[in-house]
């Protein structure tokens, strides 16, 4: 049997409902059979619910989602309007990739959008001062579906040109200059190492001891030009 998540009453009983129907319509089941499986789908709040209702008082799985999907209608999703579309806006920093990629998940909130208002959305959502919406001024699309492609041709490019950047090594400018960076400590040693060599070395010739120092002390002690 097909697997289908379970139902605990704080998603859309809508959704949960077209789940259900579509697993069991691979199945190829009666409808008898759906009402019986249904409950093994619920769990926690929802399968209470179903628990509460009266014996022998559901006569058809239709009966039974519409019943359900009254019950948990304040659990449903709110469906967004196209002008939800002209709040997505393409961050200062966001990549092209990104933008359209969060704009694609917007419209799919949105039932019967018209292509036109799509088109016109996506537009207006760009940075104004990208590459990308410069070259859009100079040629525009016309539609939505020109302007996809030339999207994701300008993304490939992108990633492309990043990929050969990283390579290369550029694009990197604080690790280089850390690299050239010397260490407190390295810098501490360096610069005692030149004070040491700018510093004059003492000489002295020494006459070596010809007596053991004991017995040089034993002359010297009484002799009175020393005293």
């Amino acid at each position: 049997m097909p697997q289908c998540d379970l139902y605990d009453g704080t998603g859309d009983p809508g959704e949960h409902v077209y789940q259900f129907e579509t697993n069991m319509l691979l199945l190829q089941v009666s409808d008898a059979v759906m009402c019986r499986a249904f409950p093994t789908t619920l769990r926690k709040a929802a399968h209470a619910w179903f628990k509460s209702l009266q014996p022998r008082s559901i006569y058809s799985f239709c009966q039974l989602s519409d019943l359900f999907q009254k019950h948990f209608v304040s659990s449903r999703s709110r469906r967004k309007n196209s002008a939800s579309l002209l709040n997505i806006v393409q961050e200062k920093n966001e990549s092209l990739a990104c933008f359209l990629g969060r704009f694609n998940a917007a419209t799919l909130e949105i039932d019967n959008l018209d292509e036109s208002v799509k088109y016109t959305a996506f537009l207006r959502g760009l940075r104004p001062t990208s590459k990308f919406a410069f070259s859009l001024n100079k040629s525009p699309p016309g539609n939505m579906k020109a302007l996809l492609e030339k999207a994701n041709k300008y993304i490939q490019a992108e990633e492309y040109l990043e990929t050969h950047r990283d390579r290369r090594g550029e694009g990197k400018p604080e690790q280089n200059k850390r690299s050239r960076e010397v260490t407190p400590q390295e810098g501490k040693s360096a610069k005692h190492s030149k004070c040491d060599e700018r510093r004059p070395k003492d000489t002295f010739n020494l006459t070596p001891l010809n007596a053991k120092p004991s017995q040089i002390l034993h002359e010297i002690k009484d002799n009175k030009a020393l005293q």
